[in-house]
């Protein structure tokens, strides 16, 4: 199992939506960022979020730094885990991507981590859209097809 870890401040910060959020309520955005990337990700990924400082969101795959900065966080699983484990750093840290890259570990920046995971072609299309490839569903139901629905729920 891949192990993704998100140095979660960074990405916020990327993301003007979240960025916007964070301004109001830092807690809101970090658990709006939280479920937007779980949603998005596949499941065979472990994901780990890193934020800085302390906070409440209580999740399994949320870590606070306490009083440490979230990029010593990272670093220190990195160099505790590299060997072990299949490791995605996501961060535009330049510290910490190269520490990433030298550990052999898969390194994506921040902003390329977020278009990845919400690729521009699927803005503006609503679940049918997404859901049913071209051709799957018909356009429009013919009238023997309407007459055969009406004999069987009317």
């Amino acid at each position: 199992m891949k192990i993704v870890i998100i140095d979660s401040n960074n990405l916020i910060h990327k993301v003007p939506d979240f960025r916007k959020m964070f301004n109001e309520n830092p807690e809101s955005a970090q658990l709006a960022l939280v479920e937007s990337v779980k949603t998005k990700v596949n499941r065979n990924y472990r994901l780990i979020f890193v934020f800085d400082g302390f906070g409440r969101v209580k999740k399994n795959c949320v870590e606070y730094s306490g009083n440490k900065k979230a990029d010593d966080v990272i670093r220190k699983y990195i160099e505790d885990n590299y060997m072990t484990k299949t490791l995605c750093i996501v961060s535009s840290d330049a510290e910490i991507k190269r520490l990433a890259k030298i550990c052999g570990c898969e390194v994506m920046n921040s902003e390329a981590f977020w278009k990845e995971i919400n690729p521009s072609s699927l803005k503006n299309k609503n679940i049918n859209q997404l859901l049913y490839k071209d051709g799957e569903k018909p356009d429009r139901i013919s009238k023997k097809e309407l007459d055969e629905f009406k004999k069987y729920f009317t």
